[in-house]
């Protein structure tokens, strides 16, 4: 039998093949397919290796569509070497044959899945969207910067960074944390380990953290969270064990919301996103299998590979 090369799907095809509207649909019907039990995840598994870890997980977003393993490294060295500090590869088997169908770049997946994710959260939790802020303008950060441009089209958007040289981004850039408290619609993305919100949202704000993604990472005090009305994620279990804002917030009997909940019974139907105008809401995201492999699904059904 003549060996066949399993093709690699690069970056640049990924981006050719998403739009954000698709992709924010896409990844509502993961977190769904998740809530409902249609979609499945096995234990991510991690490697330590001095500051650096290796990772990898398992997951199907359908009953018949493919399996996915993504592997990785985290090496922070990285930053100085001019490559990136997360690398990741996905994997695709096919459901029939259980071969692998493609490797797919894992950058370009995780940008995509996380940033229509927080999108589709967004668009589900938040009042009428204004003012935008974005607190980290890194890879991730100007990602969302340009997807909420694109999706909500607000009279203004800012971006909150220590770096003040991002400005090239095209929108204000400031160290001022709080022109954050004056904004509709709030994205972090700094992976913290110290808060960076750290007193009440103003009534009505709607704040996605996508950085609070282990137990040491806290972009949100103890204090701040406490006060909000409600708090979603992408699995609440998940990130009442990982999400360190979540963690944290849970041991502390004085605040205002009972116990975090998962986005994908919003989209089921089956619980109540905002309620009303004045709700101080939360979304903190830590990243799930059942999002790449929900890409993955789209790009094996939508490319020509």
């Amino acid at each position: 039998m003549a060996h066949v090369q399993t093709p690699f799907i690069t970056a640049d095809q990924i981006n050719d093949l998403c739009t954000y509207e698709a992709i924010v649909e896409n990844q509502r019907q993961a977190f769904k397919q998740f809530f409902l039990n249609e979609a499945v995840m096995g234990p991510r598994a991690i490697l330590s290796q001095g500051e650096n870890a290796q990772f990898s997980y398992i997951a199907r977003a359908s009953s018949d569509g493919p399996t996915i393993v993504k592997f990785g490294t985290v090496v922070p060295s990285n930053a100085g070497r001019d490559i990136p500090v997360v690398q990741t590869t996905v994997s695709v088997i096919d459901a029939t044959t259980g071969s692998v169908k493609l490797f797919l770049d894992g950058e370009a997946v995780t940008k995509w899945r996380t940033v229509c994710a927080s999108m589709a959260a967004a668009k589900e939790l938040s009042n009428q969207v204004k003012k935008i802020a974005v607190i980290g303008v890194g890879h991730q950060g100007a990602a969302h910067l340009h997807a909420a441009k694109h999706i909500f089209k607000p009279e203004s958007i800012i971006g909150i960074d220590q770096d003040l040289k991002k400005s090239d981004l095209g929108i204000e850039i400031t160290q001022d944390i709080k022109a954050a408290y004056d904004c509709d619609l709030i994205f972090i993305c700094t992976n913290s380990q110290e808060p960076v919100i750290n007193s009440a949202l103003n009534s009505g704000s709607t704040c996605i953290s996508i950085g609070s993604f282990a137990p040491n990472r806290l972009e949100v005090s103890v204090s701040a969270l406490s006060k909000a009305d409600k708090v979603f994620g992408d699995d609440a279990k998940t990130i009442s064990e990982q999400s360190g804002s979540v963690v944290k917030t849970l041991e502390n009997y004085e605040r205002a919301w009972q116990y975090a909940q998962s986005i994908g019974g919003v989209y089921a139907g089956n619980v109540k996103g905002r309620e009303n105008k004045e709700q101080v809401i939360y979304y903190f995201s830590v990243g799930l299998g059942i999002q790449d492999a929900a890409l993955a699904e789209f790009i094996l059904a939508n490319g020509k590979f």
